[in-house]
């Protein structure tokens, strides 16, 4: 008994190529992977933090707003996924070096002035109460910020998303494997 092997049309498994794994579809998973496992890390970061002020002199932990969650999200470049976050001074939260190579820490905050434009600073105080205060006049006088509590948030929603990509890999691959014809 001979067996033959009929030619079939379009591609088939020898000829699967990097494109007909990784397409849009597969990167958009792969971005809402990432994103939701860097949520569910910092969630874990926020709760751990408790619900109070930060006290005073110590670094600003989380945010207490869904805003800070809700700024995550991910766009695809080409067969790459970009994540990236809207809230203001992400970069010095999950910062784990400054400019100079050492931990960013406290600095001073030169933009809230006199000599910046800045004659009145609204603040509010663990009561809810707003507090109006003048700001020093010049930069080199300026208030210092303690700085901000580092995080790892994202390196650890990372690992957690790497973790879990073998099954996304594994349905994409059975899936491609499934639409295409053997030989």
């Amino acid at each position: 008994m001979k067996l033959r092997i009929k030619k079939t049309r379009g591609k088939t498994w020898a000829k699967l190529q990097h494109d007909d794994f990784v397409d849009d579809k597969f990167l958009n998973e792969v971005g809402k992977l990432l994103v939701d496992s860097i949520i569910y890390e910092a969630a874990k970061d926020f709760a751990k933090q408790g619900h109070g002020p930060t006290p005073r002199g110590q670094p600003e932990g989380l945010p207490r707003s869904v805003k800070f969650f809700d700024s995550f999200g991910y766009t695809v470049k080409g067969d790459s996924v970009e994540i990236y976050s809207t809230w203001p001074f992400i970069e010095r939260m999950v910062a784990t070096r400054g400019e100079n190579g050492k931990d960013p820490g406290p600095y001073r905050m030169t933009w809230l002035t006199q000599e910046a434009g800045v004659p009145v600073a609204k603040m509010t105080d663990e009561d809810g109460k707003v507090i109006f205060r003048t700001t020093p006049m010049f930069k080199r006088d300026a208030w210092i910020h303690p700085g901000f509590e580092r995080y790892t948030f994202v390196r650890r929603g990372y690992e957690r998303a790497r973790r879990q990509m073998d099954k996304l890999i594994d349905k994409r691959v059975s899936q491609v494997l499934e639409e295409t014809p053997i030989v």
